[in-house]
């Protein structure tokens, strides 16, 4: 084979590529700066179509004292990854030795793979290298970044487009990143040991024989692989509720499931009024292959087992897929199905299809993915309900072998295309959703090794490492501040399903959570996250696999905070070398002053800004209090009622609200069964501001007679730490206590957070302040607007609510 060299300023070397159906081989060139020569020859049988279906690569070493003596760096850096090239451009800036590994061929993992429509959060709160990286993405458009302002949608107004972009420019600008820093990137290096010398990394080596020596390492792969090898404790799963006191972990689905059978009519952006998108419609879809019949066995796509319990630890990664790039010009490259397509397969989404049409739903390619337009006739592809996302084959992936790991993509890639075509195709799917498929197809200039198919797998979710510092939902909702800021992390808590799987006869999507932070601004990124315990590692960071609860991760995992909490990593590795210490002793004041220095942001708000930080906050769970507590999560609804947190919650992490909509409609009941016979109190929680109804209409059944009353629910729920009561009721064993929330006659804001049924002495002696209640003190930013005194004294409250009613307070603006 001929090789054509191409100058490169003496670093590396690329061979033309010759394909021919049949069994074929090209070669590629790289040199190291000492000279050294490696090339590269990967052999595999393609199709005709130019590109491998298989294959495998070997290493021609050029020089083999090279081999022998292997290569020597102050950092190296595991992970070709944006986060990789990050690290590696910063440690090179600080006059470091580096070498960037990448165990395939393609630099910028996500961003440069798929995930074109960025997922940022709050802008403002990224700085460093990874605002020049989307200040350069910008520039190859024309256009500027304007960083003063903040995030109105992707592409908004006051980004110019920089989170809506092509893969090829993502790609093109990392690789002009590494060889403006000078460096070092060895490609195909897939790591197999790890030698240690007591608590340090002292060498790995590549599955092909490569040997890399260095002062300090960092893993920035998606899965935690080098972390893993040198001995790092991680977990892949889902801790449980009570492991750390949090609310979204473990397992996940409303106990008592009810999936929609109604959904109300989208408008011209695929939303319904609330929010929801078509594309996570949910229907109670019937499971078996005989529909009613569980002999019959499970459909394919749905898994088997029991889901669990909520909020016990569960197996499982998020769902895996390929945020594909789709084009709509007309040299666009059809997407072929795989060769072992069978329309059965999708059987559940015929179903799912059919429930749509039975709510009366006009069906499009939307109800499939959920995708955002790009420059030049471009698409980002994300999942949806059925869409690209595959639960329960990405299990496997975070401890996988690489050979593993290619088998399970191409499991997915083969699903995903038959989706596709069976949405191209199949009599049972409507028209429109045909004619719009047939709109897409593979981008030419995207991709072209792989003809148009992404060549990075969306690894939402791998090794999550267990260090010293663990970041949970009391970081990320701000209820706790992570100490030594390394970054800011700003996204929503964004769990995609980890399992289709069956309950009470229909099929759930078992630990999906989509939801806010309770409305709190940026949350800080702890030092402590990123690097392991002293005793297990003393040169190592992990900036991707990092150390946070599942939930929490959930946040974090986003591309743009992986580029900031790399840069710092790298950063601290320099400082560690410089200072000749573990990476846990690197003087934090030090690299704080260095990390300003970069332009990176690591507390919110920035310096110089008007707004103040958030307060952290305490979250009581319902099962620490005592009586019947039930949580505003274990009510049942009619209407939709939006949760939120912006305001601080007696009970639990959140609380709902009516939107201050649909008068009449919506219904709050929460139900609790008496143990035993005797008087108990009810208190009722929410939170309160001017904003709210004063007049709630709430009403008492279960206790011989119905009782309504009308709160004021912008006075204080509480009189210190203790809530104020609806009055004291007289129960018999086994009866059931209702109280039932109507917006029906408010004036505002309806909210629920929660109620307790309390033995009438236990209240007393928390009012006598003989035992704690078990609540927090909870203190509003400010005094709400006096209520009306007419309208005061309409509220029903019994006699020993107004006994105990505290003073008036609140908080001012818009939140809910």
């Amino acid at each position: 084979m001929t090789i054509k060299l191409s100058d490169d300023e003496g670093q590396t070397w690329s061979a033309s590529r010759t394909l021919e159906e049949g069994f074929s081989g090209y070669s590629d060139l790289a040199a190291l700066p000492d000279g050294t020569i490696l090339c590269f020859y990967e052999r595999g049988s393609t199709d005709g179509k130019n590109h491998y279906r298989t294959g495998r690569l070997t290493v021609a070493r050029v020089t083999e004292d090279w081999v022998r003596d292997g290569i020597e760096a102050d950092v190296c850096v595991y992970g070709g990854t944006s986060g990789g090239v990050v690290a590696a451009v910063q440690a090179a800036r600080m006059g470091k030795r580096v070498v960037l590994l990448e165990p395939g061929r393609h630099l910028g993992g996500m961003t440069s793979g798929g995930l074109s429509a960025v997922d940022i959060g709050e802008p403002r709160s990224v700085g460093g290298i990874a605002r020049e990286y989307f200040s350069r993405l910008v520039a190859s458009y024309g256009k500027t970044l304007n960083w003063a302002q903040p995030f109105k949608g992707k592409g908004g107004p006051a980004t110019g487009g920089a989170y809506s972009i092509e893969p090829h420019v993502a790609e093109r600008v990392f690789e002009e990143l590494v060889k403006e820093a000078g460096v070092t990137v060895l490609r195909d290096a897939r790591l197999a040991s790890v030698r240690k010398e007591g608590a340090r990394i002292a060498e790995l080596t590549t599955d092909d024989g490569r040997t890399i020596r260095a002062k300090m390492f960092l893993d920035t792969t998606y899965e935690g692989d080098l972390l893993a090898a040198a001995g790092v404790s991680y977990t892949v799963m889902r801790e449980g509720n009570t492991k750390y006191g949090e609310t979204y972990n473990g397992i996940h689905y409303a106990e008592k499931y009810k999936p929609r059978v109604i959904h109300r009519k989208p408008g011209a952006n695929g939303r319904v009024p609330g929010g929801q998108g078509v594309w996570d419609r949910d229907f109670p879809l019937d499971p078996y292959v005989v529909k009613g019949d569980p002999s019959s066995g499970l459909l394919p796509l749905v898994s088997e087992g029991e889901p669990g319990k909520p909020g016990d630890p569960g197996p499982g990664v998020m769902a895996y897929c390929f945020r594909l790039c789709l084009s709509t010009t007309d040299d666009r490259l059809p997407i072929e199905p795989p060769s072992d397509y069978d329309p059965k397969d999708y059987e559940l989404v015929a179903r799912f299809i059919a429930a749509c049409q039975k709510n009366g739903d006009d069906m499009d390619l939307r109800w499939f993915s959920k995708h955002d337009p790009l420059p030049n006739q471009k698409w980002d592809f994300n999942t949806a309900t059925f869409g690209g996302n595959l639960p329960g084959a990405s299990w496997e992936w975070p401890e996988a072998s690489y050979n593993r790991r290619a088998d399970i993509a191409k499991e997915i890639e083969n699903y995903h295309r038959g989706l596709l075509h069976f949405l191209a195709t199949d009599p049972r799917v409507p028209e429109k959703v045909k004619t719009d498929v047939a709109r897409f197809g593979l981008p030419r200039d995207e991709f072209t090794d792989r003809n148009g198919w992404p060549h990075q797998i969306y690894v939402r979710e791998g090794r999550r490492m267990v260090s010293d510092l663990v970041l949970t939902e009391h970081h990320t909702f701000g209820r706790k501040i992570a100490p030594d800021s390394i970054g800011l992390g700003s996204y929503g808590t964004d769990i995609h399903e980890i399992r289709r799987i069956v309950k009470d006869g229909v099929v759930i999507r078992e630990g999906k959570v989509a939801g806010g932070r309770g409305g709190f601004g940026p949350y800080q990124i702890g030092y402590g996250a990123i690097v392991p315990k002293q005793s297990e590692c003393e040169n190592l960071f992990a900036t991707f696999a990092l150390s946070a609860s599942h939930s929490a991760f959930a946040s974090i995992r986003m591309e743009p905070v992986f580029m900031v909490t790399s840069q710092s990593a790298a950063t601290a590795a320099c400082l560690a070398i410089d200072q000749e210490v573990a990476v846990q002793k690197v003087d934090y004041e030090q690299l704080k002053t260095r990390l300003l220095a970069d332009g990176q942001v690591l507390s919110w708000p920035p310096a110089g800004a008007a707004t103040s930080a958030v307060a952290p906050r305490t979250t009581i769970r319902a099962d620490s209090l005592p009586g019947i507590v039930v949580d505003d999560d274990k009510a049942e609804y009619r209407g939709a009622w939006t949760t939120s947190n912006r305001q601080p919650s007696p009970i639990g992490a959140s609380y709902r609200h009516d939107d201050n909509k649909s008068r009449g409609e919506k219904i709050a009941t929460f139900t609790a069964t008496i143990p035993k016979a005797g008087e108990y109190e009810i208190r009722f929680l929410f939170t309160w501001h001017e904003n709210r109804s004063s007049r709630t209409k709430v009403t008492v059944t279960g206790a011989g007679e119905e009782r309504t009353f009308r709160i004021n629910q912008r006075e204080p729920a509480m009189k210190g730490r203790v809530p104020n009561a609806l009055g004291v009721f007289r129960f018999k064993a086994g009866a059931k206590a209702r109280v039932t929330v109507s917006n029906e006659g408010a004036d505002g804001y309806v909210v629920v957070d929660g109620l307790q049924i309390l033995p009438i002495a236990l209240a007393r002696e928390e009012r006598e302040d003989k035992r704690p209640s078990g609540y927090a003190q909870i203190e509003m930013a400010a005094k709400p607007v006096p209520p009306d005194n007419a309208m005061a004294a309409r509220v029903a409250l019994s006699p020993l609510a107004k006994e105990t009613r505290p003073t008036q307070g609140g908080d001012t603006g818009t939140k809910r």
